[in-house]
């Protein structure tokens, strides 16, 4: 096995705000989350975490607004289940996740109800404020790939 030197996740942002609900205005900025530097032959898959923050304002309405974050699936896998991440300098490809909770259990996917993360935000009126969604990532142990940087890029929609 080889060691993968460098490895970093890109992904990029859509934010949904033609779904805003009363006088809430909401934004995000964009992910740019590392997973770390990989050792495929360490015998324990390699955890990391980044978070993605929404700010909104409030003008009039409820105080109070759930905010809906998803996480698309892989450009380079196409799915949600299983992400890869593609060598940038040639095909080799690295399996990971990202998940909702620190135990990596529950993959964080864009099916609003099923697999995706909601905060309620409260907001004073003329205001803004921001809330935070913890991203868990993880890649699997023992993967044989190239030394290089790896990436993949995801949507991320958010729904208030």
């Amino acid at each position: 096995m080889r060691r993968a030197e460098r490895l970093a996740l890109g992904c990029a942002a859509l934010l949904l705000s033609a779904q805003a609900q009363g006088a809430f205005f909401c934004n995000g900025a964009n992910v740019a989350m590392s997973l770390g530097t990989y050792d495929g032959f360490q015998p324990t898959s390699l955890d990391s975490s980044g978070v993605f923050t929404v700010s909104c304002f409030r003008l009039g309405g409820g105080a109070t607004q759930p905010i809906t974050v998803g996480i698309g699936p892989s450009s380079v896998s196409g799915g949600i289940a299983t992400r890869q991440l593609r060598l940038v300098a040639g095909a080799d490809l690295l399996t990971y996740n990202l998940y909702r909770d620190a135990g990596r259990t529950l993959v964080w996917g864009n099916t609003i109800g099923t697999n995706t993360v909601t905060q309620n935000l409260t907001v004073a009126n003329l205001s803004t404020n921001s809330t935070t969604f913890t991203i868990f990532g993880r890649i699997n142990a023992l993967q044989d790939v190239r030394a290089g940087t790896y990436n993949d890029s995801l949507t991320v929609t958010v729904t208030f």
